[in-house]
């Protein structure tokens, strides 16, 4: 053997114990590492949640149970229903490092991980819906107590209930309320805050529930036997006498209940929704103008400014003449639900009767005589009084005891339209009025006009005068069949005769200049009793 292949052997046999050394060393120092285990003494797993690494065991058949008790353990700690959908995944590692969970930490390690997840989920609530207005709350019991807080504003005895049914018209799990005389308090309870027959437990961290749907206190149907039934007790068992009270209470606008998942910051506490839905706040209203109103009269009764109103409704203005029947915006406070009551009432009053009347076909409209005068009787009534929001909008009397009976007014009235009276001329300039002037009364009204500017009878009538008369020139004076006469004077030509009838807007001459006159114009006068009036007041 040569000195050359001996020194490589003895290399080889010393790198050899050196590589046993270290391999000797790294086990003394790893096996710590590698868990409490073998495993299959090559591998460990670990427990992912979402994603995230939550434990390792040396033994996957342990998982399954502290994943159920870590969730048993939140749906007993959450408030109402959550929707999570999480499940663990298992992932073999080759056992090189690392350490592994004894059952009782990895339950804990995956508690803490579904808690993460809980606080951000989204929860079952209900969503309370009236018109347009929308508000989400946590739960079943929060929307009874919303609904009730406004009931019970109007219905201070409590003496009806809330029920809540299934809108047959809208899709699953949307539901409608209805208001009915109160049952028994322990069924009026279990309505109110939700308790049923349903019994509770434990759901799958998919739907922790703590809480009762609202289809689990749906009322009855009634079915058509149950209508019988009822319709077979005695005549005697349902005619009772009823005493003074509320015989109804209801919401004006249609209510709905929607269950929705939605994330914690969506949800109003219960206190503040019932602010919102019983709270007045300004909308916008149509009114309708009755006799006597005024912009101010209107403003003032409804707690606004004329400005305010003005602001409401373009092209409106101080200046505006309002008439009966008219409609315009005004801004009326009222909460986002409205409690409709009917509220039986029995009283005494004055009352009058309805005055009667006699028409005299020869008087004019404007014509009346008192020839009764009314004097009150009094009687006991009943009534059915309907109030929104407390406020009266109907009264219907349905019993009545008269303990005096009223004498009726009697007036005597005219049926004849009264004449009217126009401009007796198309354009001219108003020169002057009915006034004192240059010393003496003007009695009548002046239109400066050119010569030969037709004239027309202001009022149908017979013609009374016709030519010259004094200093007024040519003239034409009508007799009306109110007994009122008109003159018109100053004309270039008389177009009419003594005795002619002649119609309202009818030519009757021609303007001029005659008579005492400072140049070309119409003088007008209205003539009532033999006296001059200002004609402008009784013009259309």
């Amino acid at each position: 053997m040569s000195r050359k292949k001996l020194f490589f052997n003895k290399r080889s046999k010393l790198t050899f114990i050196e590589a046993m050394v270290v391999t000797c060393g790294c086990m003394l120092v790893g096996v710590p590492l590698l868990g409490s285990g073998f495993g299959d003494g090559n591998s460990y797993y670990e427990v992912t949640l979402e994603g995230k690494v939550v434990g390792s065991v040396r033994n996957p058949d342990v998982v399954e149970n502290a994943f159920l008790e870590a969730r048993a353990r939140i749906s007993r700690e959450t408030e109402g229903l959550v929707l999570a959908d999480v499940e663990y995944e298992l992932q073999k590692i080759p056992r090189i490092f690392g350490s592994t969970m004894d059952p009782e930490t990895l339950t804990e390690a995956i508690y803490q991980e579904l808690s993460n997840v809980v606080a951000t989920a989204k929860k079952k609530a209900y969503q309370l819906k009236i018109n347009e207005f929308t508000v989400t709350v946590a739960s079943y019991q929060d929307v009874m107590d919303v609904l009730y807080a406004a009931k019970e504003r109007y219905d201070t005895e409590n003496e009806f209930q809330i029920n809540v049914v299934s809108d047959a018209e809208r899709e699953l799990n949307v539901y409608t309320v209805e208001v009915s005389k109160q049952e028994t308090e322990e069924a009026q309870e279990e309505i109110r805050t939700g308790i049923s027959s349903v019994p509770g437990g434990s759901a799958g961290i998919g739907e922790f529930d703590v809480s009762y749907a609202v289809e689990d206190v749906i009322t009855e149907t009634v079915t058509e036997e149950d209508v019988q039934n009822a319709g077979s007790e005695s005549e005697e068992d349902t005619q009772e006498v009823t005493e003074d009270g509320l015989r109804d209470v209801n919401f004006s606008e249609k209510v709905e209940i929607a269950e929705a998942y939605v994330s914690a910051d969506q949800i109003t506490p219960t206190d503040e929704a019932i602010e919102l839905v019983t709270k007045e706040t300004a909308k916008n209203t149509v009114y309708e103008v009755q006799s006597g109103d005024t912009l101010s009269v209107i403003a003032n009764s409804n707690g606004l400014l004329v400005a305010e109103v003005l602001a409401l409704n373009e092209g409106l203005s101080e200046d505006t003449v309002l008439h009966p029947g008219d409609q315009i915006i005004i801004t009326v406070p009222e909460p986002e639900l409205t409690v409709t009551t009917v509220e039986e009432a029995t009283y005494e009053e004055d009352y009058y009767a309805e005055t009667q009347y006699i028409d005299n076909d020869e008087w004019y409209t404007t014509d009346t005589v008192v020839r009764q005068e009314p004097v009150a009787g009094h009687h006991e009534v009943t009534a059915l009084i309907t109030r929104e929001n407390g406020q009266e909008v109907g009264r219907e009397i349905i019993a009545e005891t008269v303990m005096t009976e009223p004498v009726p007014e009697i007036i005597e009235r005219g049926t004849q339209t009264p004449p009217t009276y126009i401009k007796p001329l198309s354009g001219g300039r108003f020169s002057s009025g009915f006034k004192w002037r240059w010393g003496r009364q003007h009695k009548g009204v002046d239109w400066a006009t050119p010569v030969g500017t037709s004239i027309f009878a202001s009022c149908g009538g017979t013609v009374v005068q016709a030519g010259w008369f004094s200093s007024y020139g040519n003239c034409v004076t009508i007799r009306h069949p109110d007994g009122n006469q008109t003159r018109y004077a100053h004309l270039s030509r008389v177009l009419v005769s003594v005795g002619e009838t002649v119609e309202q807007g009818e030519q009757i001459a021609l303007s001029g200049n005659t008579g005492r006159s400072t140049g070309p114009h119409l003088h007008f006068e209205i003539i009532v009793n033999g006296s001059q009036v200002d004609p402008l007041t009784m013009l259309e």
